[in-house]
């Protein structure tokens, strides 16, 4: 059984870049130890063992990370969470640099050592571009004094064939992947010979190969000098040769001992796998693993342990030698045991800080809530652990008072001298102090540096930045919820924090809550964190409110999906926290308000926008439905600011934006809470009612994309006293119907219409509108004697004010007339037609459309009333006057030849003349229609339906099918146009013989109208009596 010991007692760290170099490494263990306790804040997975008496650490770097900043990631949190490391070994496989003075092959060995002004390791790829090239800067540190000597006398052992490598090595004869004759023959190609291709050079030229002596054995040779590392692979051989040279000869090249040497004091190790060349392939890399390890192996072996024991910890060699003081901490805040995840952002700030150390200062930036401050404490807090030679402080942004006051707090733990009755400026004291010298490393931890003018000061009065010390090897951490501040502070040095992953969410909700089994139910608990949106703040405060009140996880799901008025009592429920500021908000709705103080304080425009858009659906928000805002700049200015706080978010590559669901609650209270919730409704309805578009096919997707936010503001029964409001409700309806959602279409008219109708004169041109449009909508949704009471009264009305040939009393008898045909009053809708046309024909001239309308609708009649040759004659008329005043392809000239004249034709007799006839019509369309254009589709449709009547049925059936299809996607299920090609398609089946098919598809059918027509709709009707005698049929 393996055995378990305490991490202290672990005093070797072993790092590894890839699986294949950690195989390596566990085979060198004498003994395998039981895993410890995985220390969440620690993301390695580590191996435990030992080696001749060492007890010894093994981690490997996360799949794909592999480069100096990873490696330096992995091994600063080894050394953290092994406080007991005394040095570090880095094993593996790298790239030889062969040359004339050393004869490097594949499989052997290159160990890092001091070689004149290199310590053993050089960063060849760290520096800066000056005018005379490229400057290397900054050094590494050399190996530990006791490692070195170990590689002295382990190279003596050597040179005396006293060495067990061979033993070692043996320990892979199990494993053929890690034996010399698996990696196969040793070929080095000339410096400037590229490679040709294969996987093993198959194709290169075996002329281009260098003709080297043969060795007299197998043994491992082993060099010491100088290993190059970089974060990108070395992959030509004139670069690798030319770097070679200039940094005065290397044996190696690699990609992470450069991210390790000056944080943790190791030995590089390096089997050589490929030539650093484009001839490189893995056909080595388990070989050289393994004469990699089997050499840390042996340098281990020659070290005493009790010698290591004596020795310093990493973090004791890391930490200066002299020391000005010791470290200094101001904190006001205890560990936060609930924190949870937040392994990249936490990793993010550790490499800017202090493994590429390309910035000393760094801004978390976030919207509020998201959890700036827990992040900054939990990095503040693993700085004190691995980081001993830094102090560490902390002061608030919230206001230059509470600033002060943190300063104070510093002075005293430093033990600032005060002149006599404290008249000094603390903050400048402070602030001269922390930029001497004598002060040593520290980060300092600037929170909620959220306001312009508390942060960079406003006029002659000074800001907080003002008071920061500025110092070489010191750093800050700046919080802010604005991006603005963010980047003014730290440029392109930020940290965003997005909201918590799913398993960070469910790991914090767990922690937060006393009853860890209301956690049973995954699907509850994940319904939860969505409505929650992962928002750290908003789980904390759902947790302290399920708490406190002992009730359970589906109770408060109740009261988030309940009335306005619930959600805003829960989301404003303020809750003790040890990790917040006292005497500030700490419910998730009113830690916004702050914010929008500011907003309002410093960009009013950008704060109207907002209280706009919390009128408006929190997503899919297009740019051309908020206000105008002239000029543009100033517009682009408000949506910025709006952004910079993360309340709202542009998609990519579009022009439209979200708000987080919860923001847009919260700014819906702080509205209210201002009593200009009723000004800003009428003005969100107002102007939504002034840029909704009409219902024209060509606005399709615009209406489409402002649907959602008109129908949310139509909701609002706070608005019903308001008469623009139904002008709304009107285009809405007048939208729905055109995009066959008729049910709702219907719902929105009548709202309009009967609040029109209760308030506006009977004659009032907006109340008759309203009439008109319902009525319509009713005759779609198959109540055609409700659309005839309505017309009738309009018609009516309007005989009575409107003189005979007036364009509105016209139109309305046209609309009865196509409403009295639907009803079956065909006679009826004869006469008022030819009234129509005959007046029309007098005030209007012949090509006028409205006069050409009439005639189309009244050939219509004439076709329905059986009067067939007269239909032909006027659609005839109708065909000829609009192709003198049409182009070819307009659609009102192709209408009147699909529509009426090709089926009147039909119905004439003239089959093979409206097949012709719609055959080119089609062909117009497919040149200037898009695919799913209706008219292009209704013109498919009835060529379809003249197929099967000419016995083209086969054709019918393919059409058809291409309809349905094209339909399928861009119309909803219960669209009256997807729903007739559907049913025609049966009906074409059916004549093809496919009764099966047909009686499938009828079923289909018959459903939906079941679901969204009456039940004595006379589509419906005729669809249920097919259905029912074709399933007879297929009996």
């Amino acid at each position: 059984m393996a055995r378990r010991f305490q991490r202290e007692a672990y005093t070797v760290g072993w790092v590894c870049a890839l699986p294949i170099e950690l195989a390596a490494a566990q085979e060198m263990l004498d003994e395998e130890h039981e895993d410890l306790e995985q220390d969440e804040n620690d993301g390695n997975l580590y191996s435990l063992g030992s080696i001749g008496g060492h007890k010894v650490v093994l981690a490997c770097l996360p799949a794909g990370q592999t480069g100096t900043n990873s490696a330096a990631v992995v091994a600063m949190q080894m050394k953290a969470t092994f406080k007991g490391i005394r040095f570090g070994l880095m094993v593996g496989i790298g790239g030889g640099v062969p040359s004339e003075e050393v004869d490097i092959r594949l499989g052997d060995v290159v160990i890092s050592q001091p070689v004149q002004a290199f310590g053993g390791v050089v960063q060849y790829d760290s520096g800066k571009a000056t005018p005379s090239g490229f400057e290397r800067t900054g050094s590494l540190s050399a190996p530990p004094p006791i490692l070195l000597s170990a590689v002295a006398k382990m190279r003596a052992n050597h040179l005396r064939r006293r060495s067990n490598l061979s033993k070692h090595l043996s320990k892979f004869s199990r494993i053929p992947e890690f034996t010399r004759a698996s990696a196969g023959p040793d070929m080095l190609f000339k410096a400037a010979y590229d490679h040709a291709g294969g996987r093993l050079c198959e194709t290169c030229s075996a002329d281009q190969r260098v003709t080297r002596q043969p060795r007299e054995s197998e043994d491992v040779v082993i060099h010491c000098g100088t290993i190059a590392s970089g974060n990108q692979v070395m992959r030509y051989g004139t670069t690798r040769d030319t770097v070679s040279a200039e940094l005065g000869g290397v044996l190696c090249f690699e990609m992470e001992a450069g991210g390790l040497m000056n944080n943790f004091p190791c030995l590089v190790i390096r089997g050589i796998c490929d030539y650093a060349d484009s001839h490189k392939n893995k056909k080595w890399q388990a070989y050289a693993a393994g004469t990699a390890a089997a050499c840390a192996k042996e340098v281990l072996l020659v070290i005493p342990p009790g010698e290591v024991a004596k020795t310093r910890t990493v973090q004791e060699a890391i930490a200066p030698t002299k020391r000005l003081r010791a470290p200094s901490y101001y904190i006001p805040f205890s560990r936060n045991p609930r924190f949870v995840g937040r392994i990249a952002e936490l990793d993010a700030l550790t490499q800017k800080l202090f493994v590429n150390k390309e910035s000393q200062k760094v801004t978390l930036v976030g919207l509020g809530g998201i959890g700036k401050t827990q992040v900054a404490l939990k990095f503040a807090y693993s700085v004190k652990d691995s980081r001993p030679e830094y102090s560490i402080f902390w002061v608030p942004a919230l206001s230059l008072e509470s600033f002060e006051q943190a300063c104070g707090e510093i002075a005293r733990t430093l033990r600032i001298p005060l002149a006599a009755g404290d008249k000094e400026d603390v903050k400048e004291l402070v602030r001269q102090y922390l930029s001497a010298k004598r002060a040593g490393k520290w980060l300092l931890v600037v929170d909620n540096a959220d306001d312009m003018e508390i942060v960079f000061g406003a006029g002659r009065s000074k800001g907080v930045a003002d008071y920061l010390p500025e110092k070489e090897d010191s750093l800050i951490v700046f919080t802010t919820r604005h991006q603005e501040v963010a980047v003014s502070l730290t440029g392109s040095d930020v940290v965003e924090l997005e909201k918590m992953d799913g398993k960070e969410a469910v790991d914090f909700l767990e922690k937060s809550l006393i009853r860890k089994d209301l956690l049973r139910d995954d699907a509850i608990t994940t319904k939860l964190l969505v409505e929650l949106d992962y928002l750290p703040l908003a789980i904390a405060q759902a947790a302290a409110y399920i708490n406190t009140n002992k009730t359970s996880i589906s109770e408060y799901l109740r009261l988030l999906g309940s009335t306005e008025q619930d959600i805003i009592s829960i989301m404003s429920k303020e809750f003790r926290d040890s990790t917040r500021y006292k005497n500030t908000a700490s419910a998730v709705a009113t830690t916004w308000m702050v914010s929008f103080g500011q907003i309002r304080k410093y960009d009013a425009v950008a704060a109207d926008l907002l209280a706009y858009i919390c009128c408006i659906e929190w997503k899919a928000i297009p740019r051309s439905i908020l206000p105008i805002v002239q000029p543009e700049a100033r517009m682009m200015g408000a949506i910025g600011t709006l952004c910079a706080y993360q309340f709202v978010v542009k998609r990519e590559n579009e022009d439209t934006y979200d708000v987080h669901r919860l923001v847009h609650l919260a700014t819906r209270i702080w509205v209210d809470q201002r009593g200009s919730m009723a000004e800003t409704r009428e003005m969100a309805v107002v102007h939504l009612t002034q840029v909704f578009p009409s219902d024209d096919y060509a606005n399709r997707e615009l209406w489409r994309e402002y649907l959602p936010h008109a129908i949310r503001l139509c909701n609002d029964k706070e608005q019903e006293g308001l008469e623009v409001r139904y002008e709304l409700c009107l285009k809405v309806g007048q939208c729905l119907w055109v995009d066959g959602r008729v049910r709702e279409a219907v719902a929105w008219l009548e709202e309009s219409y009967y609040w029109r109708k209760s308030h506006l004169a009977e004659d009032s041109p907006g109340r008759l509108l309203s009439q008109h449009e319902l009525a319509a909508a009713y005759h779609a949704d198959g109540q055609v004697r409700k659309a005839v009471e309505l017309l009738e009264h309009v018609v009516a009305i309007r005989k009575e004010m409107l003189v005979e040939e007036h364009p509105d009393r016209l139109a309305s008898q046209h609309e009865l007339a196509v409403v009295y045909q639907a009803d079956g009053q065909v006679r009826k809708a004869v006469e008022l037609l030819e009234h129509v046309v005959a007046i029309r024909k007098e005030v209007l001239v012949q090509e006028h459309p409205s006069r050409l309308a009439s005639q189309h609708v009244l050939a219509m009649a004439y076709q329905a009333d059986g009067q067939v040759r007269k239909a032909v004659e006027l659609l005839e008329h109708v065909v000829a006057v609009r192709k003198e005043v049409f182009v070819e392809e307009h659609p009102s000239r192709l209408a009147s030849q699909h529509h009426v004249l090709a089926s009147a034709y039909q119905a004439d007799g003239q089959v093979r003349k409206a097949v012709e006839m719609l055959e080119h019509v089609v062909a117009v369309e497919e040149k200037v229609l898009v695919e799913e254009h209706p008219d292009r589709l209704t013109s498919q449709h009835v060529l379809a339906m003249a197929y099967q009547a000419d016995g083209q049925v086969r054709k019918a059936v393919e059409l058809l099918s291409r309809v349905v299809a094209v339909r399928k996607k861009a119309l909803v299920e219960e669209h009256p146009d997807r729903l007739a090609s559907q049913y025609v398609l049966a009906m074409a089946y059916q004549a093809d013989g496919q009764v099966r098919k047909a009686v499938e598809l009828l079923n289909y059918v018959v459903a939906v109208k079941r679901r969204v027509l009456k039940e004595d709709h006379p589509s419906r009707l005729i669809s249920q009596r097919m259905l029912a005698f074709w399933c007879q049929v297929d009996a």
